[in-house]
């Protein structure tokens, strides 16, 4: 299997745990945080989904991100940035329709894919913004799928603080 194989199978398998984490959750249950400062499944799936659009289309393709290219801010009623936000802007933070967040999430995914699977594994060695940063395709893939993976970690962990084991 080579690295091109690794993080795909890896972005596959992240995938279904957040599916499984996703599936049967309440606007409310969704929306809800654990504490003034702390983030809820629905900030973090949207900063998830960000995060791999913009690696994506943005650090690596040189594109526009698909959240402005095809509307998503507008549709999901989210700010722009991704990181930084203040206690402020968190808790005024207000979480999207479940299935508009997961409709955003889908479209990045099946973009990443099929970018993927349209890349030879051999150009995973070159640097796209050599401008911006010295890491390489690989590393830049590498970096987005340990981040998901972070992500849907706690994403999981939240609907279990909600749900228990929710046989």
């Amino acid at each position: 299997m080579d690295g091109k194989e690794v993080i795909m199978k890896s972005l596959e398998h992240n995938w279904r745990y957040l599916t499984n984490a996703l599936d049967g959750l309440t606007q409310e249950e969704f929306a809800w945080s654990p504490g003034a400062e702390c983030n809820s499944i629905a900030f973090v799936l949207w900063h998830t989904a960000r995060v791999e659009d913009f690696f994506i289309q943005r650090a690596i393709k040189r594109e526009t991100a698909i959240y402005e290219a095809e509307g998503w801010q507008k549709k999901l009623g989210t700010p722009d940035k991704m990181y930084g936000f203040t206690l402020e802007e968190l808790q005024a933070w207000k979480a999207p329709a479940l299935e508009d967040l997961r409709s955003y999430a889908n479209a990045v995914r099946e973009k990443t894919m099929a970018f993927l699977n349209s890349i030879p594994a051999a150009k995973l060695d070159e640097v796209p913004r050599p401008d911006r940063s010295p890491d390489s395709i690989g590393t830049s893939l590498t970096g987005m799928a340990t981040e998901i993976a972070l992500h849907v970690g706690q994403i999981c962990y939240l609907r279990g603080m909600q749900r228990g084991l929710d046989k």
